[in-house]
């Protein structure tokens, strides 16, 4: 009888045993699976963040005593980063968590955590810079060409970013459709620094921030005007474009007012140009005929945009035109670029006779 209960006892531990590890065991496999969930939930919730074709930029300062912590929260709130924690574990990870520099930082959507960390964490060289210049009147064109030539990079990446992806600016709100270039005219002229292996989406808005900052100069004329934006950076492109001297920018843009005020086509060859495949130095009757919206000669008011990124010089020029009663202007001078100005069709007629049409690249007929 003793026997039996010594038994009985031994199989009640065994299946007690038995249970405990079974128990055990779904438990740990629960535990693994919500860990998993859990995890893959962070790197997924990560990387579906950039995919976003909308591109922000965010401006973050650092202090002395700003933390990691202080770091994830603002990114986070701001939409920059997917997850908190998985940005300090990365932070760790790669051993950036204390290394933080005081700074303003300017940041894209699209950057990874890990750019993002580097940014912060990294005193740039001056072997990690590239520096680079774009002249008042480059196209999107020329500046891929340029950025191209380089090597800052390629021409395909900087188009594909201007043509799909869209940038969070307000003054790049409702854009035309028809246009060749969705950004011609906004990636304003000048000498620009950025880090190596920069995307074009960080230039690109480097050169709108820059175009934000100099625009604002002008918002009380913009205020008073009764044209868009949009029609006075068209405005300030075709005088960039037209004008050779920076003193007769100002009466260009008179003319161009004059016409549009009393609803006569512009016909500035520079918007023609514009249109055609390459630039000519002599345009033909022919040209004139080209069948674009662009194309000032066969259609009326402005073309559909602007047809180069103008400087300052052209957009307060645009911004603050002279006022005077001209109505056309052709080129007298075309060793130094200067044009002569008259307000009727037979003064401008003598005025084309003294120089050759045949010879004029920026007439009005």
């Amino acid at each position: 009888m003793k026997k039996h209960k010594i038994i009985r006892r031994k199989m009640y531990n065994l299946l007690l045993c038995l249970f405990l590890i079974i128990l055990a065991a779904c438990g740990g496999i629960l535990a693994f699976s919500k860990t998993y969930s859990y995890s893959f939930h962070i790197i997924d919730e990560n990387n579906m963040r950039p995919m976003s074709s909308t591109i922000r930029e965010l401006s973050l300062t650092i202090t002395s005593s700003t933390t990691m912590d202080d770091v994830a929260s603002k990114l986070y709130a701001e939409g920059f980063i997917g997850n908190k924690f998985w940005f300090k574990l990365e932070s760790k990870l790669y051993s950036y968590d204390d290394c933080l520099i005081p700074g303003t930082y300017h940041i894209a959507s699209t950057m990874t955590n890990v750019e993002m960390l580097k940014l912060f964490t990294t005193i740039p060289k001056a072997e990690d810079e590239v520096q680079f210049t774009i002249p008042e009147g480059f196209s999107v064109l020329q500046i891929a060409n340029r950025l191209d030539d380089k090597n800052i990079v390629s021409k395909e990446d900087f188009l594909d970013a201007i043509n799909n992806k869209t940038f969070d600016y307000p003054f790049l709100r409702d854009l035309p459709e028809n246009t060749q270039y969705r950004l011609e005219g906004y990636l304003f002229p000048d000498t620009y620094t950025i880090h190596k292996g920069a995307s074009a989406e960080e230039i690109i808005m480097m050169m709108l921030n820059r175009f934000a900052e100099i625009s604002s100069r002008y918002t009380q004329y913009l205020y008073s005007s009764n044209y868009t934006l949009y029609d006075i950076l068209t405005i300030a492109s075709i005088i960039e474009r037209e004008a050779k001297l920076d003193e007769e920018r100002a009466t260009i843009s008179g003319v161009i007012y004059n016409r549009l005020n009393n609803e006569m086509p512009l016909q500035m060859c520079s918007t023609v140009q514009y249109a055609m495949e390459k630039r000519k130095v002599t345009l033909t009757s022919e040209d004139l005929t080209v069948d674009s919206p662009y194309n000032t000669y066969l259609y009326s008011g402005l073309p559909v945009g602007p047809i180069c990124c103008p400087g300052e010089n052209a957009l307060e020029a645009a911004f603050i035109p002279e006022e005077n009663d001209f109505f056309y202007f052709v080129l007298k001078n075309s060793s130094e670029g200067s044009h002569a100005f008259s307000s009727t069709a037979e003064e401008h007629a003598s005025y084309k006779a003294q120089y050759k049409q045949s010879q004029d690249v920026n007439f009005i007929d």
